[in-house]
């Protein structure tokens, strides 16, 4: 069996490049999850969260539903999730409910809580703080979404580093003149009206969400939210990570030789940097022979910290 590959949230160029707050309705629906049981119960892990894991259960491990156990909580009742939509920056195992042993090997990375995923693993990432471990059991018709050819349940098992919300959450900004007209939907999505088709002759940005996290620093990998508009072509978005299904991963940084092949556009960085975590900026870039511009509209999700090693 092999893990199944379209589980992580791929994080393109910049996160090889770095090296190795939430909206208040982010727990929505989070108090009708996934409810443990004996199967989930029965699994036992030991060692650190976030680091070596050694899990153990009875085998085989055959559950009819998706159960759901907390082996490890955060405590603080006011911690974070990321909430459906969301993003969560996890370690992870996979085993074989068959046999106990594990598939593949332990992972890292970035997930986006879509639902493409079973509805068990929805739960599990949603819902879980950072500094969380859960245990997941799958049945079949779940199993096989996530590990190719699997024969019967599998056990999940989640550290939770860090967790990420689906929009930019903050206090507004009073509207400024001159710049396009952008309005969000009651999921936290822009949608951008140019008002005028006369491109500015310099990039200028304006601050529509004040975010109320740590400030944005040169080299920070950012997790965003991004949408765009050509002033040539007011009626279609050019980008639009809302339509494709997932973030980018952005680097706070105007340096082309590092952020060539991504999605970034350039001379967007120096908008950001400075800007708290949690804000949503509009940008507008003209083209380089001035004939026309692009409006951008950024939700600064969070700094995605360097990987260990």
């Amino acid at each position: 069996m092999r893990k199944f590959p379209a589980l992580i949230l791929s994080a393109g160029l910049l996160l090889s490049l770095a090296a190795c707050s939430t909206g208040a309705n982010a727990a929505d629906g989070c108090s009708d999850i996934t409810a443990p049981g004996k199967a989930s119960e029965s699994v036992e892990v030991t060692g650190d969260v976030g680091g070596a894991q050694t899990v153990t259960f009875p085998s085989p491990l055959v559950a009819d539903s998706a159960e759901l156990s907390t082996v490890v909580a955060n405590d603080d009742d006011e911690a974070p999730v990321a909430g459906f939509g969301g993003i969560v920056n996890v370690s992870y195992s996979v085993y074989d409910g068959q046999t106990g042993a594990a598939v593949g090997s332990p992972s890292t990375g970035l997930i986006a809580v879509s639902d493409t995923l079973p509805q068990g693993l929805q739960d599990a990432l949603a819902c879980s703080a950072a500094g969380e471990r859960v245990a997941l059991v799958l049945p079949n018709e779940d199993a096989a979404k996530i590990v190719s050819g699997a024969p019967g349940s599998i056990v999940m098992v989640f550290d939770v580093d860090r967790t990420y919300p689906n929009h930019a959450s903050g206090t507004p900004q009073p509207a400024q003149s001159g710049f396009p007209s952008v309005v969000r939907d009651e999921t936290g999505r822009p949608g951008i009206t140019v008002t005028s088709t006369e491109a500015p002759d310099a990039a200028e940005s304006a601050l529509l969400i004040k975010g109320d996290g740590d400030t944005v620093a040169d080299g920070d990998a950012l997790l965003v939210q991004a949408t765009s508009v050509s002033y040539a072509e007011p009626r279609s978005t050019s980008v639009n990570t809302w339509e494709d299904g997932s973030p980018q991963l952005w680097l706070a940084s105007d340096d082309t030789a590092q952020t060539s092949g991504s999605a970034q556009p350039a001379g967007i960085a120096q908008f950001l940097i400075g800007q708290p975590i949690g804000s949503q900026v509009l940008v507008v870039l003209p083209t380089d022979d001035g004939a026309s511009a692009t409006a951008w509209v950024v939700d600064i999700l969070g700094v995605v910290p360097p990987a260990a090693g």
